[in-house]
């Protein structure tokens, strides 16, 4: 089997309901700035969003699931013994395939344990 063919790799995503991660543009000519179609509306404490996470290789695409809490190292790593894990076990069954991760943040962060 070519190498690349026994990677797979995953990925999350934070998809927002509002435009709170940053600036809306609205462009308008001169006079047009308090029309209702060049005004942009805002919910208070950004509307709520949501964080899906997947994984991929060439053999399989796998369901994609929510996460419900915000995207930190412990919940990575269940993420991955529960998600990950039977997935590799799989769509590798001899034991064969490579995970990839992206070094996210919450990818590389050291866990104590106490």
């Amino acid at each position: 089997m070519e190498e690349w063919k026994r990677v797979a790799w995953s990925d999350e995503s934070r998809f927002l309901i509002h435009y709170v991660d940053g600036h809306v543009k609205v462009r308008h000519l001169e006079g047009e700035q308090l029309l209702p179609s060049c005004m942009s509306g805002h919910t208070q404490a950004g509307g709520g969003g949501i964080i899906l996470w997947g994984t991929f290789s060439w053999a399989a695409l796998e369901p994609v699931i929510v996460v419900e809490q915000t995207m930190k190292v412990a919940n990575y790593l269940n993420i991955i013994a529960d998600q990950l894990h039977p997935c590799m076990a799989f769509v590798f069954p001899t034991g064969n395939g490579i995970f990839q991760q992206d070094n996210a943040p919450c990818h590389k962060a050291r866990i104590v344990l106490e």
